[in-house]
């Protein structure tokens, strides 16, 4: 393969960095969907998911922050890690229910959650696609997408060492062993100490599948600083995912790398006339990778989903609220859906912002002492509170 190639199979891979989630735990999301089984209708007030230690279930466990549970009228959704032993509590506006202890067992879980006069029943209804294949499209694109991102460190690292394109087979091959056995093992056990475990097994692993091939022109630890290199980079920008790179975040880190781009294209201008082509060559590809990276956070961005809108009923007028009429609510048709449909709306950011905006500005004609914390609207002579979330 010709080194032109390279660069340019380099430089298209790059775009596709961002999305790379390599090497961390199965991310769907479990899904609760609230069926009413009650003598007279009841409003969701509020709710919690806990999660036991033991059997006895006497300890609770702590939810990690990137974990999330959120509820609507008529489903709930946890970002939460599969536990043994979990519990759901929710306050209806006439007394708090609460299930019987139930296992969390894969990422992508879903449940049917019957909301009797007395108690919630938790009935497992995960699709038997998701059980054997653990959220199959989740799969299919974080392994392909490790695969992308694994095979472009690869062809980096194969261009600066002079090592023959057979490295880059082995590297997709072991990642087409490595990748399947780690998500499922991550599944069952996402503690955070068994997740470093398997971490290390993989890189081990794959260093020693590419030295078993490459032995002639790789020694054991090349290929172990290669299997440690790439899962580094992997995992790294699997966590970045993890916690969320909003728009803002992004937008800081433009002016920065636009700096250092024009400042590398100038300092190219000056080493062409001091080094080699190949030095000249390895950094301009360095940098068109890194340009890339930046252009790729930026469309994934724009690509992502938005947040989820959800419409709490209330049993009792407010201090403050907006008044929501029925024209204003044709603009907001997605704020109709959350309150008729009950259950989770995705708007843009955009549609977030308007709404939200238009609701505080409603609000600060009643409350002036400061800025409300939470938000409430008028529909129709109904009350609720207005929630976003990220889940």
């Amino acid at each position: 393969m010709k080194k032109s190639h390279i660069a340019l199979a380099i430089l298209l891979l790059a775009l596709l960095l961002p999305l790379a989630s390599a090497d961390i735990c199965p991310k769907r999301v479990v899904q609760f969907n609230l069926i009413y089984e009650t003598s007279e209708p009841v409003t969701l007030i509020d709710y919690r998911l806990i999660g036991y230690e033991e059997e006895l279930c006497i300890r609770e466990i702590e939810f990690h922050s990137f974990e999330r549970f959120e509820c609507a009228q008529k489903e709930c959704r946890s970002s939460a890690f599969p536990r043994s032993y979990s519990r759901l509590i929710i306050n209806f506006s006439d007394r708090e229910r609460q299930s019987e202890v139930f296992n969390i067992t894969n990422y992508g879980t879903e449940f049917d959650v019957h909301v009797t006069d007395s108690e919630l029943i938790v009935e497992e209804t995960t699709p038997i696609l998701v059980v054997i294949f653990y959220a199959m499209p989740d799969f299919a694109l974080f392994l392909m997408m490790t695969i992308i991102l694994e095979l472009m460190i690869a062809l980096i690292l194969v261009a600066v060492l002079d090592k023959p394109m057979k490295v880059v087979v082995a590297v997709l091959i072991a990642n087409l062993i490595s990748f399947p056995a780690f998500w499922q093992f991550t599944a069952y056990s996402p503690e955070s100490g068994n997740f470093l475990i398997l971490e290390a097994f993989v890189v081990v692993f794959e260093g020693f599948f590419i030295y078993y091939f490459m032995k002639k022109v790789m020694s054991i630890y090349q290929s172990l600083a290669l299997s440690l290199i790439l899962n580094l980079g992997s995992f790294l920008s699997g966590m970045i995912l993890m916690f969320g790179l909003g728009w803002t975040t992004v937008i800081r880190f433009v002016p920065i790398m636009s700096v250092v781009i024009i400042i590398s294209i100038l300092a190219l201008t000056y080493l062409k006339k001091r080094y080699s082509d190949r030095s000249i060559e390895i950094l301009t590809i360095s940098i068109m990778v890194l340009a890339c990276a930046v252009t790729g956070l930026l469309v994934m961005d724009q690509l992502s989903g938005g947040p989820l809108l959800s419409a709490h009923k209330l049993s009792c007028e407010p201090e403050y609220y907006a008044d929501i009429t029925a024209e204003e609510l044709q603009e907001f048709p997605y704020l109709a859906k959350a309150i008729t449909q009950g259950k989770f709306i995705e708007l843009s950011r955009e549609e977030e912002d308007r709404l939200l905006d238009h609701i505080k500005a409603g609000q600060s004609e009643q409350h002036t002492s400061s800025s409300p914390q939470k938000l409430y609207v008028r529909v129709k002579d109904e009350y609720y509170e207005v929630r976003t979330t990220w889940i």
